[in-house]
């Protein structure tokens, strides 16, 4: 695989990967695009990265051992990482893969059949407290899951003042505008 990426959706995380894509030696971003034309020329002056003028252009030039970057809101996941891997493209989404799981099962038997790889942010799974368990569990240290309980603590984010948060390029925080009007198709 090479060392080319190319990103879709230019909103607060893309800077967050950018950030990180810069920090590594060999990658190569071939291309960005976002349907916000503005917000897309905004972040592509920042990181001096080429924008591209649609999905349909950016999956057409981008190189077959690459990998595309969808980093679009959860509700454009199952639709542009389809489009993705229709086009031939190893693809790798910020999390959830899907919204259900009938659409990220779907997604994962076109990858396979294309013969393409698929990810999804993989550092819940991969991270420190996924891994002990998943390691207690192996061991039987744990014993056997009777259930399992998962609660999201965002007990900070409504009380901190997010309006005002802004990335490096420029982008809101998306609890605002990205979920519902950022960086879909």
């Amino acid at each position: 695989m090479s060392g080319v990426v190319s990103i879709i959706g230019c909103g607060f995380v893309a800077d967050l990967y950018m950030r990180s894509l810069q920090a590594m030696d060999g990658i190569t971003v071939a291309g960005v695009y976002d349907k916000n034309a503005t917000r897309l020329a905004q972040f592509c002056d920042f990181w001096k990265v080429p924008s591209v003028e649609s999905l349909d252009a950016l999956l057409d030039r981008h190189p077959r051992d690459g990998v595309v970057l969808n980093l679009t809101n959860p509700s454009a996941h199952f639709e542009v990482n389809s489009a993705c891997l229709a086009a031939g493209c190893h693809t790798y989404s910020e999390k959830p893969l899907a919204m259900s799981v009938a659409d990220a099962k779907a997604l994962h038997a076109q990858a396979q059949a294309a013969g393409l790889m698929l990810a999804s942010a993989p550092c819940s799974v991969l991270g420190e407290a996924a891994q002990t368990f998943g390691h207690a569990l192996r061991n039987g240290v744990a014993g056997i899951p009777r259930a399992i309980y998962a609660e999201l603590d965002d007990g900070f984010v409504p009380q901190a003042a997010y309006k005002k948060w802004i990335s490096e390029s420029g982008a809101p925080w998306p609890f605002e505008d990205e979920f519902r009007v950022g960086c879909t198709l």
